[in-house]
């Protein structure tokens, strides 16, 4: 009776329909082209992902262009495609291996005949440890597959908390959106989160220790559920789950590790836009006042120019500088617009004249401190789309060498007063003395 309760050792393979059989057997065919054709689109998707992140903090909503959200979700999602990227590569290389094998499997039978290579003893068991063609195409086709599940687990992983990001991004522009006058109260949701990610992600790491604990589990399932969902969790937690229950659990842990390590290290790079090599030399953090920012010059930014405010060089050889100030549209509603008091003047002033008084109350210039008048011209740049203000000031009076120029916007508080925030300043070298202009005396008539 021992003897009949046992399961068979072959049932597994008895229930499992002969289609599944031919698509496991030729799974190396799908991979393959999978594989190869998504590496020619995540070679492309970070330019892709630049243009994204310029449309957010340009003309999307405030918590976008006002806050850091838009940086960090560009920089996840660029994470996500390094992995994916670094995944399929290994596995195009496995796979051309696995290839390779199968066809001298044709060729030579017998595998490699080790015995007319005539090595020591020692060498021939550690390079020909199993000589046959068959074993090592069998034991690279586990590897090849067990490699892409991987890279599409890690993609996922990054994908996943990249849309509760997007999620928790959202509500908040919604909130902001319909209780402009509320934001404040945004405060208390941060430690929220942070406290239901820090569970979710401990119980990841932990590989589910937190569904084990008997009272707990009962207390964590609610956020499971709403965090599985948030997180994409349906999508690929069958292949986690796969992979870390069949490897000791020293192997999961130390790989998950290893891969929150590298993810963290690449995360911080795109999103502070850190060079490795910076850790090696003497280096101003990026809020020191002696740093220049490339992106408000021209003749630097190259296709990154400021998302604030942009001059055509470091060095001035004229008496005009040429001024660019970028509009940010997601300031309109709540900023710009009640600053003018634009919705009692709309029917009265002429809508083009309103526009540019709006504009010009909300962006202020000083030049060396001092406040400076600029009349201002709508303009748009192409080459990235930007949209915002031109203007031309006279510099004749500034004397040769270094000099700042400084933009200011002008926050209106709720009881109407105005508090201005500099947001940015730009350094340039003016080569030109101040014009003298002579003073006429009769002495000099004479």
């Amino acid at each position: 009776m021992a003897h009949q309760n046992e399961p068979s050792k072959n049932s597994t393979e008895q229930e499992t329909p002969a289609w599944l059989l031919r698509v496991q057997e030729q799974s190396w065919e799908p991979e393959i082209l999978v594989s190869g054709i998504v590496l020619y689109g995540l070679f492309q998707l970070p330019a892709l992902l630049e243009q994204l992140q310029h449309f957010l903090s340009h003309f999307s909503f405030e918590v976008f262009s006002s806050g850091t959200a838009d940086e960090s979700i560009i920089a996840v999602l660029k994470v996500a495609n390094v992995w994916l990227i670094g995944g399929f590569m290994v596995h195009l290389l496995l796979r051309s291996i696995w290839v390779a094998l199968v066809g001298l499997s044709y060729v030579y039978k017998n595998g490699v005949d080790v015995s007319r290579l005539k090595m020591g003893e020692s060498f021939n068991r550690l390079i020909f440890k199993d000589a046959q063609y068959t074993r090592n195409i069998v034991r690279l086709e586990e590897i090849c597959s067990t490699t892409f599940a991987v890279s599409f687990l890690l993609f996922m992983l990054l994908l996943g908390g990249c849309f509760f990001l997007g999620v928790v991004v959202a509500l908040l522009a919604a909130w902001l959106y319909f209780f402009p006058d509320r934001a404040e109260q945004l405060t208390t949701l941060d430690p929220i989160l942070g406290i239901i990610g820090g569970i979710y992600v401990l119980d990841f790491l932990t590989l589910g220790l937190l569904k084990r604990i008997p009272y707990f589990s009962k207390f964590y399932m609610p956020i499971y559920r709403v965090m599985s969902w948030l997180t994409l969790s349906p999508l690929y937690r069958k292949i986690y789950y796969g992979l870390v229950s069949n490897h000791a659990k020293w192997k999961s842990v130390l790989a998950i590790l290893i891969f929150m390590s590298v993810t963290v290290l690449l995360y911080s790079g795109f999103r502070l836009k850190n060079n490795p090599a910076d850790a090696l030399t003497l280096r101003l953090p990026d809020t020191a006042e002696q740093l220049m920012y490339p992106g408000h010059y021209a003749n630097w930014a190259g296709d990154k120019p400021s998302g604030l405010i942009q001059i055509p060089s470091d060095v001035i050889e004229s008496n005009v500088l040429s001024v660019f100030v970028v509009h940010k549209s997601s300031y309109e509603d709540r900023y710009i617009k009640p600053l003018c008091n634009y919705s009692a003047r709309q029917d009265s002033v002429d809508q083009d004249t309103l526009v540019m008084d709006c504009l010009s109350r909300f962006y202020t210039l000083q030049l060396d401190g001092v406040p400076v008048e600029a009349d201002y011209l709508f303009t748009r740049k192409q080459e990235p789309l930007q949209v915002g203000l031109q203007t031309y000031l006279d510099i004749s009076h500034l004397e040769k060498g270094l000099h700042y120029l400084e933009l200011s916007f002008q926050f209106q508080r709720e009881d109407g007063s105005v508090r201005p925030q500099q947001v940015a300043k730009v350094e340039f070298y003016k080569t030109q003395h101040a014009e003298r202009v002579p003073v006429f005396t009769p002495e000099m008539g004479e």
